[in-house]
């Protein structure tokens, strides 16, 4: 039988998830705040960039159907 045919074993995958998860490299708490800045600064700035071109095509359409 090969590795990849082997039976589940739920003790055999959590022993390897916690191997794996010694193996991870956590970010420091200051780059997890820098990160977490430039997204939400980023969803901003796209949520703008959208209502500004919905509300162009709004007022553009607006004048389409008003003539």
């Amino acid at each position: 039988m090969t590795d990849t045919a082997k039976k589940f074993s739920i003790k055999r995958y959590f022993k390897e998830t916690k191997a794996e998860m010694k193996k991870v490299t956590w970010p420091a708490r200051k780059e997890v705040f820098q990160h977490t800045q430039v997204v939400l600064i980023s969803i901003i700035l796209i949520g703008l960039a959208l209502w500004l071109v919905d509300l162009a095509f709004a007022k553009g359409l607006d004048l389409f159907l008003t003539r």
